[in-house]
């Protein structure tokens, strides 16, 4: 994270969130947030095993089929959050994901 165009991307980041209203500090807090999350989604994202051309609909169905086989007694609230647990590979959670962490940066924005 400290070769040039990390340095780069950091930069942007810290300029955009100061030009927002955020705090410095704040802002290099929040910066790495971002970061971490957008980057984590990714790895996320390469590690799960799929063919190429999968489409969404396709990896959820998977998922979800993987989830059924989880033992009820043992995980009854995997077993019960089965169609959220199989989205978590969607564009929609990560912009869910995405939204509530902007929402938390928003709040550090001074008034």
């Amino acid at each position: 994270m400290d070769g040039p165009n990390a340095l780069a991307l950091n930069e942007r980041l810290l300029a955009a969130l100061a030009d927002g209203g955020v705090a410095a500090a704040n802002a290099a807090r929040s910066a790495y947030l971002l970061i971490v999350y957008v980057l984590g989604a990714i790895a996320l994202e390469a590690a799960e095993p799929h063919e190429p051309g999968t489409t969404e609909a396709e990896r959820i169905a998977a998922r979800r089929d993987a989830f059924a086989a989880v033992p009820v007694e043992h995980y009854p609230r995997t077993a019960s959050q089965i169609d959220v647990l199989a989205a978590y590979v969607t564009t929609e959670q990560f912009s869910w994901g995405l939204d509530r962490v902007l929402d938390g940066i928003e709040r550090l924005i001074d008034p």
